[in-house]
This record gives structure tokens, sequence and C-alpha cells, in this order.
């Protein structure tokens, strides 16, 4: 092989080494290049797609909180109103009890007494702890823990008790009630209501009526009792129930 041959043979390697370089370069290096930018995109895409759920699920969180606290304020509110419509009806409810108690306290008579005769010579003497006059009727007389008593001038005295007892002052008729006691000579007799007419001399004691004496005990549905002999007549639709001590 001749110098020439040779010179030719290493000229066209060159050429083909040269022109394989070449193209390694321009395709493999740019294929890798394009491979590792894709890579690093799809990476930063599924950082932000991180980030926006990461977000969301701050903001998720900042809203739960912020219904969260809506709702306590609300409540807090309802409570708050609910507590002030409960007190401005106590208030209420107190200034108008206040103006019931001052009202019904304005025509409050403490220490009252009345005393009454007739032309027989009869006495008729009533007193009570308090009392006011009847808004319907101003000659009666509402009264609050009564004593009364009746003085015969032939007979012993008749004293009345009562927690309770309408007075009027025009015709001094009177009507007993509650824990109603009559006290005379040796009898007591208790019931729940007793209506008086001074001028008829007539008491009629009614409700859960008992006669006490020293001898025996009485029950009835009503009595009438003269004021003037202090007789007793017993009336009751049922059996009369006598029991002698």
């Amino acid at each position: 092989m001749s110098i020439k041959s040779v010179l030719q043979l290493i000229l066209f390697s060159l050429i083909i080494i040269i022109i394989g370089g070449v193209y390694f370069i321009y395709f493999y290096s740019n294929e890798d290049l394009n491979r590792i930018s894709i890579n690093e995109k799809s990476e930063t895409i599924y950082d932000e797609d991180s980030k926006l759920q990461n977000d969301q699920v701050i903001l998720g969180d900042k809203e739960m909180q912020n219904l969260d606290n809506t709702a306590k304020t609300n409540a807090n509110n309802i409570n708050t109103s609910t507590e002030i419509k409960l007190n401005d009806k106590n208030k209420n409810n107190s200034v108008l009890n206040s103006e019931n108690y001052i009202n019904q306290n304005k025509n409050l008579t403490k220490q009252i007494e009345y005393i009454a005769s007739n032309k027989r010579g009869d006495t008729f003497k009533i007193f009570a702890k308090d009392g006011q006059t009847n808004l319907e009727n101003s000659n009666i007389l509402e009264l609050n823990f009564v004593n009364g008593t009746i003085f015969s001038t032939e007979k012993n005295e008749i004293y009345i008790i009562s927690d309770n007892a309408k007075y009027n002052y025009e015709n001094y008729n009177s009507s007993f009630f509650n824990n109603v006691k009559i006290n005379f000579d040796d009898k007591i007799i208790l019931c729940d209501n007793l209506d008086f007419s001074f001028n008829d001399n007539i008491a009629v004691g009614y409700g859960n009526v008992t006669v006490k004496n020293e001898n025996s005990i009485m029950n009835a549905d009503s009595i009438s009792l003269n004021i003037k002999t202090k007789d007793i007549v017993i009336n009751s639709k049922n059996k009369v129930n006598i029991k002698v001590e």
C-alpha cells in the first residue's frame, strides 16, 4: 500500500469520526436535555399543584374556623338576646308586681275598728289588723285578721275570730270566712263561713261546721245561731254526727 492510500484512509476515518461526533452531539444530547427539561417542568407543575392543594387545605381550615367563629358568634348573640328578653320580661313582671302591690296598698288601712248599736241596746264591735274598701261597693270593707264581739243586754258576749271578713258599715252586716271560730258560754263553733245580720240577730255558719261543748262534738252542714237567745238550729242534709265525751 502506498503512502497516498494510507493518507486517504486516515482522512476518510477522520471524516467518519467528525460526522459521528456531530450527530451524537446534536441528536442524543438534545434528547437528554429535552427529557431533563420535561422532568423539571413536571416537577415544577407537581410542586405548583401541591402548593395549590396545600393552599386549598389552608383556606379550607380558615373557612371552617370562620364558619365556627360565625356560628359561635350567632349562638352568643342568640343567647344574649334571649337573656335580654328574659331579663326584660322579669323586669316588666317585677314592675307590674310592684305597681299592683303599690295600688293595693294605696287603699290599705291599718288597725280598723267599728262599733255599731241598735235600739235594743245590743252592740257589735269589730276590729281588724288591716283592710281596704271594696272596689265594687264602697260601703263594704275587706278586712284581714278579724276579731268581732257581740254584746247583749240579756246574755253573755259572743266572740268571733277569722282570717278574713267583709263588713258593711251601712247596715252592719258581716261575712266572716277562712278559719272562723265562734265562742260563747261553754260552746265553740268552727266553720268555713259565717254570715251575721246585726239587725236580725241571726248568724248562719256553713262549710265544715263543728259544734263543741264540754260533753259532745257535733258535725253538721250548717247552723243558725240566734244572737239574742243563743239557741242553735242544726241544718244538715245528712245524718248529724254527735260524739259524746
